[in-house]
């Protein structure tokens, strides 16, 4: 069975859960996003980082400082914080933002 579309299917359906910054998070979501995919037998690593950013919800651009966490698959970015064509609190996307440093845990 190709384990791909499985991994997609996991990956939108934790998209999908209402956000929350304490109780439902990106870092929260990439590690139940790992233990399922760890059910069918697929490796999944979780960055966590302190990232810069742009933050356009004031009336000129500013960057802010803050934490984000992903999942990679296969070398492969996996945001999971939010549906794809949602904007976060900055009023930018999710895979737009790169990491200052960045954690990567096994």
């Amino acid at each position: 069975m190709d384990e791909k579309p499985q991994v997609a299917l996991i990956a939108e359906r934790i998209r999908k859960e209402p956000f929350n910054m304490l109780t439902n998070n990106c870092l929260r979501k990439s590690f139940k996003f790992r233990k399922e995919c760890r059910k069918i037998g697929i490796e999944v690593g979780i960055v966590f980082a302190l990232v810069l950013t742009r933050c356009d919800k004031f009336p000129l651009p500013r960057y802010v400082v803050w934490f984000h966490g992903w999942a990679v698959v296969d070398g492969r970015r996996i945001e999971l914080a939010r549906p794809l064509d949602e904007k976060n609190t900055a009023n930018t996307f999710d895979i737009d933002i790169r990491p200052l440093v960045a954690i990567h845990l096994l």
